[in-house]
C-alpha cells in the first residue's frame, strides 16, 4: 500500500492564518498568501483588502513554482543563476522566478508535500512570512 502525507485545507489553512499574523505583526501592507499541494494545485488562500490583482496572482503562482520545482525559490534562483538559466526555460508557463516562495515537505521523508507563496510589496518580507507560514507546519500535517 502507497501511503504519503498530503497538504489538507487544514493545514492550508493553518499556514495562510500563520502568513497574516505575522504580516500583521511586521505592519505588511496588502498581502496574498497561497498554499499548493504537491502537484501545485490551489488549497488555500487569502488576501487582504486591496491587494492588487498582480500580487494576488503571483503568490499563488510563487506557491505552484515552489511546489513544481521542489525547492525553496531562494534555492530556484540561486540554481537557475548558476546555470544561466531564466525561469522560461521550464516549459512550463505559470513558473515564476520570484523570492517568497517555499516548499512545504513531509516529516522525515522529506518528500514534497505542497509550498506556501506570499506576495506582498517586498521581497525580503514575503520571505519571511512565507517562512512564518512554514514554521506553523513544523509541529506536522495534520
Amino acid at each position: 500500500m502507497y501511503d504519503r502525507q498530503v497538504m489538507d485545507v487544514e493545514d492550508a489553512l493553518r499556514a495562510v492564518d500563520a502568513a497574516i499574523e505575522a504580516g500583521s505583526a511586521e505592519g505588511a501592507g496588502p498581502l496574498a498568501v497561497a498554499v499548493v499541494d504537491d502537484n501545485g494545485d490551489l488549497v488555500a488562500f487569502a488576501r487582504a483588502d486591496g491587494t492588487p490583482i498582480f500580487q494576488r496572482r503571483h503568490a499563488i503562482r510563487k506557491a505552484y513554482t515552489a511546489s513544481r520545482v521542489g525547492a525553496d525559490l531562494s534555492e530556484f534562483a540561486a540554481y537557475r543563476a548558476g546555470r544561466g538559466m531564466s525561469a522560461a526555460e521550464f516549459d512550463d508557463g505559470f513558473v515564476g522566478a520570484a523570492h517568497g516562495g517555499v516548499v512545504v515537505r513531509a516529516a522525515g521523508q522529506g518528500a514534497v508535500v505542497g509550498a506556501i507563496g506570499v506576495q506582498g510589496s517586498d521581497r525580503e518580507l514575503d520571505e519571511r512570512l512565507a517562512r512564518a507560514a512554514l514554521a506553523a507546519l513544523q509541529g506536522g500535517l495534520s
